[in-house]
């Protein structure tokens, strides 16, 4: 059996439990496993930014991989019947705290009749705590990790929604979580505020650091000495502006104390918008934060913008974020704000590597958003500078860290051949459909259509368009868009997308198709109009020119959901 310890001052749980393979995580009970069953039967469990951060690929998206097994030395996590691969697979633990504030959590994993190679560890939203470690067949690991929760704002929410859960993933073979021990306590923490290349970002399983979009934010934790927390409030799309417009800042302003750290990175996005130029907006934004952050009693620290993977076509390197990067040392200088110059490292990184080369530390066929490898790459060398920052010198150091090298090649896996699953409609019924007779947008329908086909959610974008930009709720609708190539050429010839335009019946019939056509290769040299009509999509006549209602996209969505 599993036992977990709980040191709480004001809990409302027992102080022991034994907790075994059966108990999966409700909000009534407070605590359990999460697996793809209970995830799937609670919306909440659903918020990567509330969890783990850890999904199934699309084509698994009805499946229960997961089976949970009482050991002699613990809970282990095995696949099930269903599932087509062996390993990878997340052992995640969920529980919920009094209230939010730092914790220190002390665990073991008992290694089982075959050693483990490469146990990784992860805290809550994907923050790496420990990699690479070998547990011999037999024996057992123990640690202890320092953690900070706090309120979050979701992806693609408003609101702010309460956290107080506590999450714990492992991943290796021939493992079993033995033993966890939690208590609150009282440390300095290091707030982040950033935009994509800094967030949270999940992953799919089985688990590969190269297919898994990540932040370097949520890699700093793996480099940090027990004793100090890591809370990152980074957004993908947000500006200097918007961090603070949607909310994101007030969580910080609410909870930092004095002798707490503001890390901040932006420019990804500002450099979108006229008013955050380099020398104005994005200037006096920062300024700003300084100030207000030295007022609270903590200590700000400038982070340079990470640079991209971006060539001209004559060979060279084209520094896009230079005028921003050079505004952050200028804006240091002044306030006598520490600055970490990421822009430059990763410049001179990427520029040693070759365009080819520094491939592999980014996410496939994105220049600007790193995986595993690069976040984690990238946060080593932040962690070595904040080693030189007096305060922080106890709790970093700036040696060499374990290096994390990529394959030469990496690719994003593919559904099985054959494949097919059971679908579960992510569309509303049209008796609660809202605003039937609206005219729906671009955007609107495409959100649909994604879920309605089954592509992957993304939180990132890549700037094609001049009138979509990283913070609007649909940038990431526009992303899975583009690289499935949903939209015609046509359809945005002039260069910009046109998110908000009323979508017409000849549009409407290409997007679908387009999908339909990506999902069934036998479709590809058949009519548009002639598969629609044959799909239901369309009635026999129709007008292609005239604006299309809701209602009327649910229905050619609902219809082209059987049809897949």
């Amino acid at each position: 059996m599993y036992q977990k310890s709980i040191a709480f001052a004001k809990s409302q749980l027992p102080a022991d439990l034994l907790v075994s393979a059966a108990d999966l995580y409700t909000e009534e009970k407070g605590y359990g496993f999460v697996i793809e069953k209970n995830r799937r039967e609670q919306e909440r469990l659903q918020l990567p930014e509330l969890n783990s951060a850890f999904c199934v690929w699309y084509w698994d998206n009805s499946k229960n991989l997961s089976t949970l097994v009482d050991t002699a030395n613990g809970i282990t996590i095995t696949a099930s019947e269903l599932c087509t691969y062996k390993e990878g697979l997340p052992l995640s633990f969920k529980l919920k705290t009094p209230h939010a504030g730092c914790y220190q959590i002390s665990l073991t994993v008992s290694c089982e009749e075959k050693a483990c190679e490469n146990l990784i560890i992860f805290t809550g939203r994907r923050h790496l705590a420990a990699r690479n470690i070998f547990i011999k067949a037999g024996d057992c690991y123990q640690a202890t990790f320092t953690i900070h929760i706090c309120d979050f704002i979701p992806r693609g929410k408003e609101e702010v929604y309460e956290d107080t859960t506590l999450d714990l993933t492992l991943l290796g073979e021939n493992i079993s979580l033995s033993y966890l021990s939690v208590r609150e306590i009282e440390i300095p923490v290091i707030y982040i505020a950033g935009d994509s290349t800094v967030t949270d970002q999940s992953g799919c399983y089985p688990y590969d650091p190269g297919c898994c979009y990540s932040g370097w934010g949520q890699m700093l934790s793996a480099f940090a000495k027990p004793g100090i927390a890591i809370s990152n409030h980074a957004h993908s799309g947000l500006t200097t502006e918007s961090f603070r417009s949607e909310g994101h800042y007030a969580i910080v302003k609410h909870f930092i104390q004095r002798g707490d750290y503001y890390l901040i990175q932006f420019a990804h996005n500002d450099q979108k918008c006229s008013e955050l130029d380099a020398a104005g907006g994005y200037r006096k934004r920062l300024i700003t934060y300084i100030e207000e952050i030295r007022a609270c009693g903590a200590v700000p620290i400038l982070v340079t913008p990470l640079a991209r993977n971006t060539w001209k076509g004559d060979g060279t390197y084209n520094d896009l974020l230079v005028d921003y990067a050079a505004e952050c040392i200028r804006i240091g200088t002044e306030y006598q704000v520490p600055v970490i110059d990421l822009h430059e490292y990763s410049m001179n990184f990427v520029k040693q590597e070759g365009l080819d080369q520094a491939k592999r530390y980014f996410y496939p066929k994105d220049y600007t958003h790193t995986n595993d490898y690069g976040a984690y790459r990238m946060a080593g060398f932040i962690a070595s500078r904040l080693a030189e920052l007096e305060g922080l010198n106890t709790f970093f150091d700036n040696s060499a860290a374990q290096p994390w090298t990529p394959p030469q090649k990496i690719s994003l896996p593919l559904p099985p051949e054959g494949y097919e699953t059971e679908h579960i409609s992510a569309l509303p019924s049209i008796e609660k459909l809202e605003r039937p007779k609206d005219v729906i947008v671009r955007v609107e329908l495409l959100n649909d259509l994604v879920k309605t086909v089954g592509y992957v959610p993304v939180n990132v974008y890549n700037d094609m368009y001049p009138d979509v930009t990283g913070h609007e709720w649909y940038a990431g609708v526009v992303e899975v868009s583009y690289q499935n190539s949903l939209v015609d050429p046509k359809y945005t010839a002039d260069g910009s997308f046109h998110p908000l335009a009323p979508v017409t019946w000849e549009q409407l019939i290409s997007f679908c198709i387009n999908g339909y056509k990506s999902r069934k290769a036998t479709a590809l040299k058949e009519d548009p109009i002639h598969l629609a009509k044959q799909l239901g999509i369309i009635k026999e006549t129709y007008q292609p020119e005239k604006a299309v209602t809701r209602r009327e996209a649910l229905c050619a969505l609902l219809a082209l959901e059987k049809a897949l």
